[in-house]
């Protein structure tokens, strides 16, 4: 008789069903001219029912110790066999494994070992693991530990089913333990990358976003831990180039794909030049504009009047300076480059503002009212209490306020001496010039007046004739006046005089000849104002009486 071996003693799990077959060990198996009735003890039936024949199936379904007997009957003569017993000893299964569920693990994480250990009863530390609960696909056998040789491709939960067999090889039914893959947070993203800042300037804030937490890890290019649980980062690095790092999200266990970023530092661009440097111009004049050139990179200019540079007061490529006042006053401007945004160092500028002098105080010598005929005056200029001029003074005869370009009819002189001749009204200008700064003042306006001399006077007859021994007669000239400015004299130089008013008499020593005329001469002017005017000759004749001649008698 034979199952799966021909031992009298035959152990079989419970649940199974086995074969029986009667088999001669000399002749091979039986022949048509016998049959066979089989019988058991319990612990299991005859599948189908089916007792007799050389070959039957018993299905154990009870724990325990039996005896499955045959007996053959010789067909021919009804004569039967002693019996063969075969004593099966029905084992229980193993229980279940006990298996503790690896922690869940993370995408890309190594595959967790899975570690069973006996569930107890028949159990004998053999263990099988399948891939599906069916256990038709078995993975690994005769282990307690399993680890998947395959990387989990996705998230998700896997599972997988561990058998224990006894020491007999009857397997239990299945524990299934189940592996939770959890998927990876997102990459984070950065708030305003790319990140750039320029030389000298505070770096940015790097800010990463992600599942709504702040526990991110940042690292430098070579990996460097520069950062921990924190959604926010400032680079330290100062000199320009191009820094890169990375950031990384950490929810729970698992850490997201790092995103990788840069920073820029860009190098100041150089400091703009300005044509010219400095500009000085006199108070009252309009600047020219100073004007940017570019340091190289084509950018837009900003000016300041602080160094600081936090006061703009003008932008573009031409500046005009806004002060009036005199003084000396910087202005600064910087240049933007307009791929980086980043600003310059600054370039300084001077304008210079140099105060005028002040009107000069201008006296003439002896008036600057002359009697036609008379000398010019000497104009003598100078200097305003507090003026900053340097005693520099130009003369002109037209107003060089409203005459730009005006030439000085006389240069750096103290002293002016009108050339004019007439009877007039001469207007003159003078102003005050500093050698130290070429500049030139408010010009004073003063005037030259030459004014007409009072007409001679005239008198009628002239010369008056009188005789000798009569009394000398009055002078009485007309005149511009009513002759009480008339001055006499009795030389032609006008040196001696010898009376005023409107009439003159010859002094009674003036008494002529009495035989010849005698003429007697005066000068006289008229002097209503400070002008006098041209003189007259006044003469007084005194002719000699007549002398008779003798007396003739005709007879």
């Amino acid at each position: 008789m034979a199952q799966n071996s021909n031992a009298p003693t035959q152990t079989v799990c419970v649940g199974d069903t086995e074969p029986y077959t009667l088999v001669d060990p000399i002749s091979g198996p039986p022949t048509a001219n016998y049959s066979y009735q089989w019988s058991v003890t319990g612990g299991g039936t005859f599948v189908g029912g089916i007792s007799s024949g050389h070959s039957i199936n018993i299905s154990w379904n009870t724990v325990g110790v039996f005896t499955v007997t045959v007996i053959a009957t010789d067909n021919a003569t009804s004569c039967q066999d002693s019996p063969i017993d075969v004593v099966v000893t029905v084992e229980d299964l193993a229980s279940n494994p006990s298996v503790n569920p690896p922690a869940p693990i993370c995408l890309n994480d190594p595959n967790p070992t899975i570690t069973a250990t006996t569930g107890g009863g028949t159990g004998n530390g053999i263990f099988n693991w399948y891939s599906d609960a069916g256990l038709t696909t078995l993975l690994s056998a005769n282990t307690a530990n399993y680890t998947d040789p395959v990387p989990y491709p996705s998230s998700g939960t896997y599972s997988y089913w561990v058998t224990e067999e006894s020491a007999n090889g009857c397997e239990g039914s299945a524990t299934q333990v189940t592996i939770t893959v959890t998927p990876l947070p997102t990459a984070p993203t950065l708030v305003s990358s790319p990140y750039q800042a320029c030389f000298g300037s505070p770096n940015p804030l790097f800010v990463a976003l992600g599942s709504g937490g702040t526990n991110f890890n940042w690292y430098d290019q070579i990996g460097n831990t520069l950062a921990t649980n924190t959604s926010s980062y400032t680079s330290t690095e100062s000199n320009p180039g191009t820094y890169t790092y990375s950031v990384e999200e950490v929810v729970g266990s698992c850490t997201s794909p790092a995103t990788s970023f840069d920073l820029t530092i860009n190098p100041s661009p150089a400091a703009p030049t300005v044509s010219p440097s400095q500009i000085t111009i006199c108070q009252g004049e309009s600047p020219n504009d100073f004007i940017a050139n570019t340091g190289g990179v084509n950018g837009s200019f900003n000016w300041y009047d602080d160094a600081l540079l936090t006061n703009l007061v003008g932008t573009g490529t031409n500046f005009t300076p806004l002060q009036t006042t005199p003084g000396t006053y910087t202005y600064w401007i910087t240049e933007i480059d307009p791929i980086t945004n980043c600003t310059s160092i600054s370039s300084s500028v001077v304008f210079i503002i140099n105060e005028l002098p002040l009107i000069p105080i201008v006296s003439a010598s002896p008036s600057a009212t002359v009697c036609d005929g008379d000398p010019n005056p000497t104009f003598t200029a100078t200097q305003s209490i507090g003026s900053i001029g340097t005693n520099t003074f130009n003369w002109y005869d037209v107003d060089p306020a409203t005459n730009p370009g005006a030439v000085p009819i006389l240069s750096n002189s103290l002293t002016f001496i009108p050339t004019q001749v007439g009877v007039n009204l001469y207007q003159f200008w003078v102003t005050e010039t500093s050698s130290l700064t070429n500049c030139e003042g408010i010009a004073l306006l003063f005037t030259f007046e030459i004014i007409p001399l009072p007409a001679a006077p005239i008198m009628t007859p002239n010369p008056i004739e009188i005789c000798f021994g009569d009394a000398n007669p009055a002078f009485n000239p007309s005149g511009s006046s009513s002759g009480n400015n008339f001055i006499w004299y009795d030389d032609i130089g006008l040196t001696n005089q010898v009376g005023t008013g409107s009439t003159f008499t010859p002094p009674a020593n003036i008494v002529g000849n009495s035989s010849t005329v005698s003429t007697y001469s005066y000068w006289v002017v008229d002097q209503p104002g400070t002008c006098i005017s041209p003189s007259l000759e006044a003469i007084l004749q005194i002719n000699p009486l007549p002398s008779p001649g003798p007396i003739w008698h005709n007879p």
